[in-house]
């Protein structure tokens, strides 16, 4: 297992001053959040990219990348807003190939009106999903897809969900286990580890008080961490355990409890790529 951390953790600031700050915890696989100034799709400058590759280099760095997720939604009964969707998904697609990074996380999506059946919201994502997964396959880039949707908006009443929301993308697509979404579901993040298995290639790990996505750094709220990395530990998993923290007031210390948290557990977790 390799641990990284996402650069949410730096929301407040440009990309380079959150690859520079995540970096300087000696962190060397880092999820680039398309939300962060100077990194929006389509926008991104060729001085931006120059200098996200020197970093790379000079530091060692593996990217993966982070679509932007407001206002976009790969299951809305809008076609409008999946065609936006799509626009935004693939040139983030894009800019990964760019980057020479190999993935890039996608949202599974939610109900956009409390109307729609559970099961239309799942077919939408999946036709949005299929068409953005063929641009991945011609990029040579692979999907992650990330567990979304809770309360009344959510449209996965059950781990498996999810693995049918994949089915329509490439062979190669992975899942992402967002553990505070998962709680926010109802669904106990160790047994989504368990199910999606061996397609799970990605862990968002944060916590929360079971009421918001807070993002919380880990031990503050109620995930069971301790067996969380038990089970992953014992299955020898080597994806990547990508910290996706927000902390506006201290980023640095919600970053260190996170990593002590893991730590903690003394399975000899890699720090890196």
């Amino acid at each position: 297992m390799r641990i990284g951390a996402s650069t949410l953790l730096y929301l407040e600031e440009d990309i380079v001053t959150a690859v520079n700050g995540i970096a300087g915890h000696g962190l060397q696989t880092i999820e680039l959040f398309c939300e962060l100034p100077q990194l929006y799709p389509g926008t991104v400058s060729t001085e931006e990219l120059s200098r996200l590759r020197t970093l790379s280099t000079r530091f060692g760095l593996s990217y993966s990348l982070h679509t932007p997720c407001y206002d976009l939604n790969p299951a809305s009964s809008n076609p409008g807003v999946r065609a936006q969707t799509i626009v935004q998904y693939e040139q983030t697609l894009e800019l990964a190939e760019l980057l020479g990074s190999r993935d890039v996380v996608v949202h599974c999506g939610h109900k956009s009106d409390l109307k729609i059946r559970s099961a239309d919201a799942l077919a939408y994502s999946q036709e949005t999903l299929h068409q953005v997964g063929e641009k991945a396959r011609s990029l040579g880039v692979r999907l992650l897809v990330e567990n979304t949707g809770y309360g009344t908006l959510g449209f996965l009443t059950r781990p498996e969900d999810l693995l049918e929301v994949v089915a329509a993308c490439p062979a190669d697509t992975g899942l992402l286990l967002d553990t505070g979404h998962a709680v926010l579901q109802g669904f106990n993040p160790t047994l989504c580890a368990r199910t999606w298995l061996p397609r799970l290639a990605q862990i968002h790990a944060h916590d929360n008080l079971g009421h918001r996505d807070d993002h919380l750094a880990l031990g503050r709220g109620v995930t069971d961490w301790t067996a969380l990395l038990a089970l992953l530990s014992q299955e020898q998993w080597s994806g990547v355990f990508m910290i996706e923290v927000y902390d506006a007031d201290d980023p640095v210390m919600a970053l260190q409890e996170s990593l002590a948290v893991v730590n903690g557990c003394g399975r000899g977790w890699a720090v890196g790529r």
